[in-house]
């Protein structure tokens, strides 16, 4: 039997070195350092499960150290150092770190992840080991209950897109949250509170930004429609709360801080008694 690199294989100890153990399947040989053995004392014959590896120099070498990921297996693995000309690198629970290569990463370093942050990433080989960040049509957790609506959980940014990002819980539950519903800096592999907002059939969608943010923006959104829709509006903050409730089924402080926040991202402006669009 072959081989199989960047997984455990179960193999059997040929004989002793003065650095380690020669390891040996049908038909192959692997190294097996003193360091790599577990402080395991083995004799010919033993067998062990060994992972393989490349190591610093590009040999290929075994350990019985567990690794948190393998070849089919991808993982959430932790950052430990940051190079700029070479990228991140992740503990994969061996001696030897993960490289993240930085043409993975974004151009801008601050979307970079920071040491302590967490990824789910793919082990990829390319003549020796890098990570890759796994995407959502790789990914291979499956959750073991579904999340309910108003929930806050824990997750890892995943990905950061044009539209939003993409958050990752522990347990393997992917969440969307658009742009508008993200107010701080958000970088790789960071982890965040979000609030669970929407479920479909393509998923979970949630929200980064305090429940009362939460409302001025829906308040805002929809008076901005009414606005474009109508081409301006006669209410303003000077409107009575019937005025308002009749038109928008909303409270006269909730109107106000919504058109405040339009008014504040220049997205109306209040002429002659009436709000209209900012083109």
């Amino acid at each position: 039997m072959s081989l199989r690199i960047g997984e455990v294989n179960r193999l059997r100890v040929n004989r002793k070195t003065d650095i380690g153990y020669m390891l040996e399947s049908d038909d192959d040989q692997v190294f097996l350092h003193f360091n790599e053995s577990a402080y395991k004392e083995l004799k010919p014959n033993d067998v062990v499960d060994a992972f393989l590896y490349f190591d610093q120099k590009g040999r290929l070498a075994a350990t019985l150290k567990t690794p948190l990921i393998t070849a089919t297996r991808p993982g959430f693995l932790k950052v430990t150092a940051i190079h700029h000309d070479l990228g991140v690198f992740l503990d994969m629970g061996i001696a030897k770190e993960l490289l993240l290569s930085k043409d993975d990463l974004p151009l801008d370093l601050d979307l970079w992840p920071q040491v302590g942050d967490i990824l789910y990433v793919s082990l990829k080989m390319k003549g020796k080991f890098v990570a890759k960040i796994t995407s959502k049509e790789e990914f291979k957790l499956k959750p073991e209950h579904e999340l309910k609506l108003k929930d806050t959980v824990l997750a890892y940014v995943q990905k950061i897109g044009r539209e939003g990002i993409n958050l990752l819980t522990p347990e393997g539950h992917f969440i969307f949250v658009h742009h508008t519903m993200i107010k701080r800096q958000i970088r790789y592999g960071m982890a965040v509170e979000v609030k669970v907002t929407y479920q479909s059939e393509k998923g979970y969608s949630g929200s980064l930004v305090a429940q009362k943010e939460v409302a001025i923006y829906d308040d805002a959104n929809t008076i901005l429609t009414y606005v474009i829709r109508n081409n301006g509006m006669y209410l303003t903050a000077d409107s009575t709360p019937d005025e308002i409730e009749k038109v928008f089924k909303m409270s006269k402080k909730a109107f106000k801080r919504a058109i405040g926040h339009l008014y504040k991202e220049r997205k109306i402006d209040f002429v002659n008694g009436k709000t209209i669009l900012v083109k």
